[in-house]
This record gives C-alpha cells, structure tokens and sequence, in this order.
C-alpha cells in the first residue's frame, strides 16, 4: 500500500509540474495572457471569451472564489484551438488528472483544492486528489455559446477534442450535486456585441 501511494504521489508531483498553465490562488491569472472581460477591437471576432463560475465553491471553506470573464486572444487567427488551448491562452490555470490528462479538467485557478472538503451526497468530506476523472456529483462542466444569443450549451465532448468559435464564448462552471439536466451553466450572459 505504502508503494502505491507513493506511486501516486509522484504522479501528483510530476502533475503538478506539467499540468499547470499558471500558478496561482482563484482568480489570480496569469496577467501576461488574454485580458479582463470579453474579447473586444480586434479580438472580438477572432478571439474567445472565457468564463470560469466557480458556483458553489465560492466560499467553500470560506474561499472566495469571484466569476472569472477573460479574453482569449488567438494569435493566428483563422487556426482553431481546442477549449483547452482557449484557456491556456487565457492566462488561466488547469490541472488534469493523472490518468488523463487534460482530458479531464480537475482544476481551474486551483480550486476545487486537494484538502478542501467538497460537500458531495454521497462523501460530505470528499477530497479531489486528481488522479481520475472527477465524480458525476463534483466536477467542472465545460459549456459553450457561438456569441449571438444569450444561452449556453453543454459540451458533450471534452476541452480536448472540441475547437472554439471563435467570437464566442467557453464557459466552465462547477457542478455540486446536481444531475445531468440541472447542472449549472455560468452565470454570465454569452452575449458577444460584434456579432450580428
């Protein structure tokens, strides 16, 4: 057993060590990439909005953890990017998970963190270590919207295998007990003023 968790732990280590984009308590982005609010002058139709809606982990164990909205800028635009390539762009942390990869978000600008109590029904002291994929009641829902209308749509692929519109917006917002057809989109309208 001692064996194991310190396979684990290395795996955590290294983790930590590739997976990040940015270090950084939440809400503190990298200020080098993308800028506050949504993509606007030349951005506008080539870049993405990001929104990250920490829901009901703000505050959790009284860490405030404020809606993040972010540009994206593309640098070469008319190439696509992937969700993920969006939020690395972005200035915006992410962790995997061991097994993978970002294939799996577990982290956005660190949180939920690994010792924080995540109140799930079924382990009110859950801890999310990163290793698998994140359980149904606990993880990131990963949303998207083209930028014309004032609704989200659940992204059914992962951050990996999906390439952004550009103009639009790429929401990620936490889940917490809630059931495939309650899970909450972000609480920012995706509302792009230079389309249409």
């Amino acid at each position: 057993m001692r064996k194991r968790f310190m396979t684990i732990a290395a795996g955590v280590a290294l983790l930590g060590g590739t997976a990040i984009a940015a270090a950084g308590p939440a809400g503190a982005v990298d200020p080098t990439k993308g800028y506050a609010g949504i993509c606007t002058g030349s951005d506008a139709l080539t870049g993405v909005t990001i929104v990250v809606d920490f829901q009901e982990l703000d505050g959790n164990g009284g860490v405030a953890a404020p809606t993040i909205t972010r540009c994206s800028p593309n640098a070469s635009p008319g190439t696509a990017r992937t969700g993920i390539k969006a939020l690395q762009d972005a200035g915006i942390s992410i962790v995997g998970t061991i097994r993978w990869g970002f294939q799996a978000v577990c982290r956005i600008e660190g949180r939920p963190t690994a010792t924080e109590d995540i109140p799930r029904n079924s382990n009110p002291t859950y801890h999310e270590a990163c290793v698998n994929t994140p359980p149904g009641e606990a993880y990131w829902g990963y949303w998207y919207a083209d930028g014309s209308g004032t609704t989200w749509t659940y992204s059914n692929s992962g951050a990996t295998a999906r390439n952004v519109i550009p103009g639009g917006f790429e929401g990620w917002s936490f889940s917490l007990n809630h059931t495939p057809t309650t899970n909450p989109p972000p609480e920012v309208t995706p509302r792009n003023p230079a389309i249409g």
